[in-house]
């Protein structure tokens, strides 16, 4: 997972930077390869899954065979230069934004160079908000959170970044909230302004913050902040864990004022080529994200993973959802239940 291991180095990553402590010599290019498939079944069996895929890995069909995601990538540096590029095929391309048939979609492509101490990047970078990512292989589970949901995924604009001791830091400008050029890739001239601030104070203890503020389309004011503890500590096998917290208000114009909060916490262990994580969270939501304003939405997810060789891993995964409004294609009026089964592969091979 993004923040789990080293705030800072993730914090690189995450913004399309380079690595400021790295020797500025021309490396790569390297490219990276990525794929994931899944099957699920929702037990609640609807005709159709309507807001109930958003706890699908793919978003799409239920009781279906699914290519979640296949995911081609490069990146290299000449001297103080570097730069990347991801192109996203398959179901959640559609969520990187840039896809005009929902099924290939450039989720990243920036270019960026080191002041020596600092950085600045420019293009399409990951967005610094959220624990989750959009690739299946950089998250613990096969579903994602419903903190993740409200969050964006990627930005077309520029930022810098830079690091003094524990801390790192980031600010930017962008187009908007996320990448969507379906609709226009800027059609107001209002720009977003996003940052971040990281302290790595030690292994078992990383603290981030990070937040975004856009006028969309000239109607919304949005803003959204997110904030992480995590770490990772020895027990047996290795144990991680996080805690996020997720807060938007969306303020259109002639419209009452909307928000959404979220609490999910994330445990971990890793038993050599086995692993097992579990994730619960708590969302109050009016109508950001779940269909029914002012809807209370809980949640746990248990996830079990095998690497069946290096690069491969297998994973299965219950998760249950409870919410006190009628959201679900279970076709009850109260406390809304949903209960999903999962299976995963995964492919990551080093090129």
């Amino acid at each position: 997972m993004r923040k789990l291991a080293g705030l800072l180095v993730a914090l690189a990553t995450i913004g399309g930077g380079p690595n400021l402590t790295a020797a500025q010599e021309n490396e790569g290019p390297t490219f990276v390869f990525g794929a994931s498939t899944s099957i699920l079944w929702d037990i609640n069996d609807p005709d159709d899954p309507g807001f109930n895929a958003a706890t699908y890995s793919s978003f799409e069909q239920d009781e279906s065979f699914n290519i979640d995601l296949v995911q081609l990538g490069v990146s290299g540096s000449r001297g103080r230069a570097s730069y990347g590029a991801t192109l996203d095929f398959g179901d959640l391309a559609a969520a990187a934004g840039d896809s005009a048939d929902g099924d290939v979609a450039l989720q990243t492509a920036f270019l960026s160079y080191d002041f020596d101490g600092a950085g600045v990047t420019a293009g399409r970078f990951g967005t610094p908000i959220g624990y989750e990512v959009l690739e299946p292989w950089g998250n613990a589970h096969i579903s994602r959170s419903w903190g993740w949901s409200a969050q964006p995924i990627n930005h077309d604009g520029i930022h810098v970044h830079g690091q003094a001791g524990i801390l790192e830091a980031m600010i930017g400008a962008v187009n908007g909230f996320t990448v969507a050029d379906t609709d226009g890739n800027d059609i107001d001239d209002e720009k977003g302004v996003i940052g971040s601030v990281a302290a790595a104070i030690n292994d078992a203890l990383g603290l981030y913050f990070a937040g975004i503020f856009t006028e969309e389309e000239d109607t919304t004011d949005t803003l959204m902040l997110n904030a992480i503890v995590s770490g990772s500590v020895p027990a047996g096998g290795e144990m991680s864990y996080a805690i996020e917290g997720n807060w938007r208000q969306d303020d259109p114009e002639g419209a009452p004022t909307t928000e959404f909060w979220n609490v999910t916490g994330y445990l971990g262990m890793a038993f050599g080529a086995a692993g097992f994580a579990v994730r619960a969270d708590y969302t109050d939501d009016e109508g950001i994200v779940v269909p029914v304003a002012g809807t209370g939405l809980w949640g746990v997810t248990l996830t079990g993973s095998y690497a069946l060789v290096d690069g491969v891993t297998v994973r299965l995964e219950y998760r249950h959802d409870d919410a006190d409004e009628d959201v679900f294609g279970d076709g009850s009026s109260l406390d809304d239940t949903l209960d999903t089964i999962q299976a995963q592969v995964i492919w990551t091979p080093e090129l």
